[in-house]
């Protein structure tokens, strides 16, 4: 039998430990509260290392948690990450999800800086700030970054978190092991599905 207005708002008569409010999906003060416990606290996968092969590669991510990730390879070979927000006037500074940057220059000052995240030119420096502002306080924000588990590039926003070894235990000790050097993505595509994450998640 169907149900009228009433019967529709009545939650189903089970315990609240059996019970899953749908204001999971729906709550915005929810989701952020999750933002803030639980994905700016742990080690997430931004991308795998064979997505930048190349010194001065990147790939941009978007962090669960709301913020904007350039995943990059410098000419030492180490890959770092940083936030991907000029520190100048804060505009995005890279919009292609992939690419190769030696210099990754902000389009709206010509602020640049390099594959370490230091600030390497200001423009008009010396007409608009003489010796009051220095490169080396400009730099990027650095996220901290480690490989591994398959070569896989995990972040983590939380500067206080631990290790990416101590997150993980022993649960993929062997993962190295047996896919070292075998995995490689080879191709990429972005989908922007308009719902909740828990929502697509759970129809999986």
């Amino acid at each position: 039998m169907s149900r009228n207005e009433v019967q529709w708002l009545q939650k189903p008569n089970f315990p609240a430990s059996h019970y899953v409010d749908t204001k999971i999906y729906t709550d915005v003060g929810l989701f952020k509260e999750e933002q803030d416990k639980i994905f700016n606290k742990v080690w997430i996968i931004a991308c795998h290392e064979s997505e930048v092969p190349e010194a001065y590669d990147y790939r941009t991510f978007h962090h669960p948690g709301g913020e904007e990730i350039i995943v990059m390879r410098g000419d030492d070979g180490q890959i770092r990450s940083f936030y991907n927000i000029c520190p100048h006037r804060g505009n995005i500074l890279l919009y292609d999800p992939v690419g190769n940057a030696k210099r990754i220059t902000c389009i709206f000052h010509a602020w640049a800086f390099d594959c370490k995240g230091s600030c390497v030119d200001i423009s008009r420096a010396e007409q608009g700030y003489q010796d009051r502002l220095k490169k080396d306080e400009v730099s990027l924000r650095e996220v901290k970054t480690d490989v591994g588990f398959g070569g896989f590039v995990w972040v983590n926003v939380d500067d206080n978190s631990c290790s990416l070894k101590e997150y993980i235990g022993e649960g993929l000790s062997s993962l190295d092991e047996c896919l070292g050097g075998q995995l490689e993505v080879f191709h990429y595509h972005r989908a922007i599905v308009d719902t909740n994450y828990k929502l697509w998640h759970d129809t999986k």
